[in-house]
Parts: C-alpha cells; sequence; structure tokens
C-alpha cells in the first residue's frame, strides 16, 4: 500500500499529541491521509499543530474520566486508530516522592491509556468497526530506573495492560501494541540531558546504531502498528531504540 494514503478517511486521535512523540506521530499519521484530532493538555499548541495538519485539537486530561468520556463523545465517529502518548513524571528518588507524585504518575501513564483504549474501544464496538490501539510506553518499563522509579513502575503496568486488552479485545477486531522507545530528544528529556554534561553522548554510546533517537523514528514505528501493513499483530511490545534492549 502506498504509505501516502494509507491511512485515508480514517480518523486518528492522538493523546499527548502537542509535542514531543505525540506531535511527530500526528504529523506521520496525517501524512498518510488521516484526520488526526490531537488532544493534550496545552491546548495553544495543539491548535497550531491541528491547523498545521488540517485536524483538530481538544484539551484533555486523560487523568480525568469526565474529560475522556466528552473527547470520544465529541468525535464525528468512533476512531479507527488511538496513540496514547501522554505521559511522563518529574524526576524524584524514590525516598522522596511523596504520595501525591506517585498517584499523578500511575493515574496519567498508566490510567489514562487505560481510560482512552477503553472508551475508544466501547465505541469501536458499538459501530462494528476495527480499531487500532498503539500505546507509547517507555524502555524504563524493565528497570532500573534511579530518579524514576515511580514512572518506570507506571509504564510496567500500562504493558501488562497492552499484553491484557490484546488478549481480550481481539474478537472485536480491536489491536492494541505497544511501542517501547529507547531514550529520545524531546521536550522532555532535552532539559534532563543538558543538565547533566557528557550525558546525552554517554547515552550515545551504549546504543548499538550509534545515536539516541528522535520522535519521527518513534512515530514511523508507530505508524506501521496503527496500519493495515501490520493487521495480524497484536500484543507486541516493539523496541524503538537502535538496538539497546538486546545490547543490555
Amino acid at each position: 500500500m502506498d504509505s501516502a494514503g494509507r491511512f485515508a478517511g480514517r480518523l486518528a486521535v492522538v493523546t499527548g499529541g502537542a509535542s514531543g512523540i505525540g506531535a511527530a506521530v500526528a504529523r506521520e499519521l496525517a501524512a498518510g491521509g488521516a484526520r488526526v484530532v490531537i488532544a493534550d493538555l496545552d491546548l495553544a499548541r495543539a491548535q497550531s499543530l491541528a491547523a498545521e495538519l488540517g485536524g483538530e485539537a481538544r484539551r484533555v486530561d486523560v487523568c480525568e474520566r469526565d474529560q475522556v468520556v466528552a473527547l470520544f463523545a465529541g468525535l464525528p465517529g468512533a476512531p479507527d486508530v488511538l496513540v496514547t502518548s501522554a505521559g511522563g513524571a518529574p524526576r524524584s528518588a524514590a525516598l522522596d516522592t511523596d504520595e501525591a507524585t506517585f498517584a499523578r504518575t500511575l493515574q496519567l501513564n498508566t490510567g489514562g491509556f487505560w481510560r482512552c483504549a477503553q472508551e475508544a474501544a466501547r465505541r469501536a464496538v458499538a459501530a462494528g468497526q476495527p480499531l487500532a490501539i498503539v500505546h507509547v510506553a517507555s524502555s524504563l518499563h524493565r528497570g532500573p530506573a534511579p530518579g524514576l522509579a515511580h514512572f518506570a513502575a507506571a509504564k510496567a503496568a500500562s504493558v501488562t495492560l497492552v499484553r491484557c486488552l490484546a488478549q481480550e479485545l481481539a474478537p472485536q477486531r480491536i489491536r492494541v501494541n505497544a511501542v517501547i522507545p529507547g531514550p529520545v530528544e524531546t521536550p522532555m528529556t532535552t532539559p534532563v540531558w543538558d543538565a547533566a554534561p557528557g550525558l546525552r553522548e554517554s547515552l550515545g554510546a551504549r546504543i548499538p546504531l550509534g545515536r539516541i533517537g528522535t520522535p519521527a523514528d518513534v512515530a514511523r514505528a508507530v505508524a506501521w502498528l496503527a496500519s493495515d501493513e501490520a493487521e495480524w499483530v497484536t500484543g507486541a511490545l516493539l523496541p524503538v531504540d537502535g538496538g539497546l534492549e538486546v545490547a543490555a
């Protein structure tokens, strides 16, 4: 299939789509012909990207069930593609992480995926149409993750959810997969690496393919999993890490 039209006529929702990996995914899906709805807390940035892509923007906190329900209820139909890229966490040593930070991290990275996948799947089932869900996880789900134990735990839970949902929803023609990015240069990681001289270079040196990843690297993998080219793929955890996993 011509990649320029592989999502023609399809409706795609990308959470966390205003920047970083999510924005790259939105661009990739739009380039394939999808009508993209960018859901993000940063409405101004989401609107700017939506205008560029000819899509739509919605302000959504995926930690809030009512906002997630409103997002999907307001669509012109059931989505064909859902990409859950909303996530993140502040750095915090394990002994210093408070209850609010731990709870919010789980709510965002695991609960956000769960709520969006559930609402999208309900609408796909009601419409009798297939759905491709792709979750953006993290290589940190394998641990260890100094300063990010709460984030690693949340991403590990989300990876388990991917596999459980893939098995349970397959009879409804709903595919659920995940990409597992390694170190990727994004607005979230750049300040951390800039603050630690030599960290970016040391990370790149550990990667067999010789460089840190870009959001576009991940977006291309997401688009493949969301496309008909992967119609017999579900429950997959696809590393997009330049070979970091096999080098560990």
